[in-house]
């Protein structure tokens, strides 16, 4: 009985050191946990050049009545451009019309020309921006764009964060604010301190700007933080090249909790006219579709759009929200309608959002979801962009578009993913969540409790079970 004893202890001690040597092995669901207010560990902000709403996704999704399908007839429909627009030019009017080329002529752009294009409820475009500013393309130019919002979601109320040229609107995604009116180079500078990249560095949160960088060149010299002052090692070290952003995806290791990827020096992929927008939708597809493919996909929501209208018509009055004083000529916000895309595998199928957001709405997010406080009082008055998401949703597998994927990217419509509309609103709650590494961890939690009582119950059947082959003690009359 003994040496049964000493054998059933032995067996609980190589039970326990067992335990919690696999309690101290590395957990990947664990290791991630981090305070954030929904599952998304990893934001990807996309921005292209220069294309309003209705110049993209004005005939969405039946090209006015040219593509109507089984399922496009099901599709949630946008505010896109009313039947019978003739706006007036010269002696005569002018409609949107469907662009063929593949060198779209630039629009006439200004901050200026931008208010004036606005006036008399939108019909300035021609006279104001030109009789290019009149074109438009559909799946025929973007059929991937036209797939993402499908599959996921598009916003059809999402306004560029000021009235002006892509400079200001690109500093103030950034900071809240612009120093300048229009596209001025700089002098003058807005402090790095001001901006949401010092603030994600204060809260230790890792950030990353991605561009296509010359060789050699200074990250100070890359376009928006030419207009920035008192740029950290910190801040220099985050402005990398695109190949670091892919190194990141490709290795699964590196990849920032916010990051900002850009076309801006890659004039033939950014779309800004004469750019031809087909070659700029695939280099977006193909970094998309390196997000997907990677270990980050679980927990990333990637925010596609454009910086500002370029000239573009949209029949939407941007609202006015509020007043820039403190540049000269005064700046003034809301700017022209763009698409906004929120793909993600928290994200709807299927659903077009009619809040009111802007740029300034992915500014709010990033810092709602990693409680940080608004840098100023715009952004945080800026409606959050939660509608897209259903972060009770189990996580939904990566739809990579091209050879060899879910469907090819040159075809419009595919089949829907989970094969509903998804037009229909829903509560937006940030408790853990299947999937989420909350749920992992009590998992794992549960597991070592199950393993533990089972040891237990091993060593007391152990201990005390009788030997077959020692004999029963009998007891003996004195």
């Amino acid at each position: 009985m003994e040496s049964n004893t000493k054998a059933a202890w032995k067996l609980l001690g190589f039970s326990i050191c067992f335990l919690l040597l696999l309690a101290a092995l590395p957990i990947r669901a664990t290791t991630t946990t981090t305070s954030t207010a929904t599952p998304i560990q990893h934001v990807i902000i996309i921005v292209q050049e220069n294309h309003s709403f209705d110049n993209y996704f004005g005939t969405y999704p039946t090209a006015n009545g040219t593509l109507v399908n089984p399922i496009t007839s099901e599709l949630a429909k946008v505010n896109g451009i009313p039947n019978g627009v003739c706006l007036p030019y010269e002696n005569s009017c002018i409609s949107p019309h469907l662009s063929n080329s593949t060198t779209p002529t630039n629009p006439i752009e200004g901050q200026l020309v931008y208010e004036d294009d606005y006036k008399n409820n939108a019909s300035g475009f021609p006279v104001n921006s030109g009789s290019q500013s009149m074109v438009y393309f559909d799946y025929h130019t973007i059929p991937a764009y036209w797939d993402y919002a499908e599959e996921y979601g598009l916003g059809d109320s999402y306004f560029a964060a000021l009235m002006t040229q892509t400079n200001a609107n690109r500093l103030t995604m950034l900071t809240g604010d612009t120093p300048i009116p229009s596209d001025n180079v700089p002098p003058p500078y807005v402090p790095y301190n001001e901006s949401v990249m010092s603030q994600l560095d204060s809260a230790g949160i890792s950030w990353g700007y991605f561009d296509y960088l010359v060789h050699g060149a200074s990250p100070q010299t890359v376009k928006p933080f030419n207009y920035f002052s008192n740029l950290t090692a910190i801040a220099t070290s985050n402005i990398q090249d695109l190949s670091a952003f892919y190194k990141a995806l490709s290795s699964g290791s590196g990849l920032p909790a916010v990051s900002f990827v850009n076309s801006l020096e890659n004039k033939t992929y950014d779309e800004h006219p004469p750019s031809d927008p087909a070659v700029g939708e695939q280099w977006v597809v193909s970094v998309i579709n390196k997000v997907m493919a990677s270990a980050y996909w679980n927990t990333t929501a990637i925010f596609l759009t454009w910086d500002e209208g370029g000239g573009f018509y949209d029949q939407v009055v941007p609202p006015l929200e509020y007043t820039l004083n403190d540049v000269s000529p005064p700046v003034y916000g809301l700017g022209p309608r763009v698409p906004l895309l929120v793909i993600s595998p928290y994200s709807k199928e299927d659903y077009v959002s009619n809040t009111l957001l802007s740029h300034l709405s992915l500014v709010h997010f990033i810092e709602y979801n990693w409680n940080l406080p608004p840098l100023d009082g715009i952004i945080g008055n800026s409606t959050l962009p939660l509608d897209f998401f259903d972060f009770s949703q189990t996580p939904r597998s990566p739809i990579i578009l091209g050879e060899g994927g879910y469907a090819p990217a040159t075809t419009y419509p595919i089949p829907l993913q989970i094969g509903g509309s998804g037009s229909s609103a829903t509560s937006q709650t940030t408790g853990a969540k299947p999937g989420s590494p909350a749920n992992y961890a009590e998992a794992y939690l549960a597991l070592l409790i199950v393993a533990v009582i089972t040891a237990g119950v091993g060593v007391l059947w152990w201990s005390r079970r009788t030997p077959a082959s020692v004999e029963p003690v009998t007891s003996v009359e004195p």
